[in-house]
């Protein structure tokens, strides 16, 4: 069965029904997930309010290098035990709930137990970052008071910000509206976005007056000049994508 997946993931063939687009599309999603705007004012802000020093930017990376890594690890092998175990039975995974049942038929109640715990870990850890985030970036943006070690009383927009984010993706999902259909689109768009992050970013990294002797290299320039193309390249495509996907339908 190993074996039979390693072949499938290295030689993957576009069943019928289906169009080349429709995995182009969902490409692009992955891209957009894989490093979302939002994450930038978070981590920015959080460095700020932490005062992170050059030790702290290297143990980011060596969290970034190990993470991702992983991160890819696990999204493969839930993909490989829903091909295994739902696939089979003609289970279309459409709600979050459906991701644990492979884990329920391996590992019992004990294992959906422990899954259940990481899922709301998850999902709780990433709304409190776009809540944090939303906060940070309209305060900056219009010159309030901000940060998390400010008393609400100290930064009353800031923290009133916050809890209207809250709130309003609380209303959205009380509409009845699909979460995943919300989610692969809002990262649809965050690949959209992506540049007006990222361009800034790589500028300052390239003035010596603000970084000083830690501005970009020759070899680090082209690294970033070249991810920059990729970001370009999934910016541009992501909308014709998903309209001649239907939304990867």
């Amino acid at each position: 069965m190993a074996g039979h997946l390693a072949s499938a993931a290295l030689s993957p063939i576009v069943p019928e029904g289906e169009s080349t687009w429709t995995y182009w599309y969902y490409a692009v999603a992955l891209f957009g997930a894989a490093m979302t705007p939002y994450e930038v004012f978070f981590f920015s802000s959080g460095a700020v309010e932490e005062k992170w020093s050059p030790k702290d930017v290297v143990q980011s990376r060596i969290n970034v290098l190990a993470g991702f890594p992983l991160g890819g690890l696990l999204s493969r092998s839930i993909a490989a035990c829903a091909a295994v175990v739902l696939l089979p039975r003609q289970i279309g995974v459409e709600p979050l709930s459906q991701v644990v049942l492979p884990v329920a038929e391996a590992a019992g109640r004990i294992g959906l137990v422990v899954v259940l715990v990481g899922i709301l870990a998850a999902t709780f850890g990433a709304a409190l970052e776009t809540t944090l985030s939303s906060g940070y970036t309209l305060a900056q943006y219009f010159g309030w008071s901000w940060g998390k070690y400010r008393r609400p009383v100290d930064a009353a927009r800031f923290h009133v910000a916050m809890v209207a984010t809250l709130l309003a993706g609380l209303g959205i999902l009380a509409t009845g509206v699909d979460p995943v259909l919300v989610t692969e689109l809002s990262v649809v768009f965050s690949a959209v976005a992506l540049p007006l992050t990222y361009i800034p970013i790589l500028v300052v990294a390239n003035d010596p007056e603000y970084m000083g002797a830690a501005v970009n290299g020759r070899f680090l320039n082209a690294l970033g000049t070249f991810y920059l193309g990729v970001i370009l390249l999934a910016a541009f495509a992501a909308i014709p994508f998903m309209i001649v996907t239907g939304a990867g339908a």
